[in-house]
């Protein structure tokens, strides 16, 4: 197994892939989408913003996942004062749902249902939390920084 110096420092540069980021709009949904140049049974996050942080904040960090090989899908709601936890919650679920069931790009990359998880940043971590604990089949959900959040 490589020791953890040494992979933090290999994860921590760009990965080998070329990225494209595409518009979750086309298919009614505001946000944004990152995924490698092709693949196919790809993994997928729905990724949750924090609170009255557009996705635009995140771009580097979404970039950098796809180009390890990650397809992201960033749903750019709940952007207000007082925003709706559920709400940014069930555009995760839609998000991930649009990951796994649309073909991306020019159609050359697929992410697999069997390779689903969410990740958030503050509001946007509780949100994964909620989106993760309606789902049964979640790998996993990565929550950095996480908020109280009322579904």
């Amino acid at each position: 197994m490589a020791n953890l110096k040494t992979l933090v420092s290999n994860l921590s540069k760009r990965g080998p892939h070329r990225v494209l980021v595409g518009d979750l709009s086309y298919v009614g949904l505001p946000g944004v989408v990152y995924t490698p140049a092709k693949g196919k049974g790809l993994p997928g996050i729905a990724f949750g913003h924090d609170w009255r942080s557009p996705v635009e904040d995140y771009h580097a960090t979404l970039r950098h996942l796809a180009s390890w090989g990650i397809a992201v899908a960033a749903p750019n709601t709940e952007n207000g004062f007082i925003p709706d936890h559920r709400g940014l919650a069930n555009d995760l679920e839609t998000a991930i749902q649009i990951l796994a069931g649309v073909r991306l790009g020019a159609g050359e990359i697929s992410v697999s249902p069997a390779k689903l998880g969410f990740a958030g940043h503050g509001m946007g971590a509780g949100a994964a939390v909620l989106a993760a604990a309606g789902r049964g089949n979640t790998k996993g959900v990565a929550c950095v920084y996480p908020a109280d959040t009322a579904p």
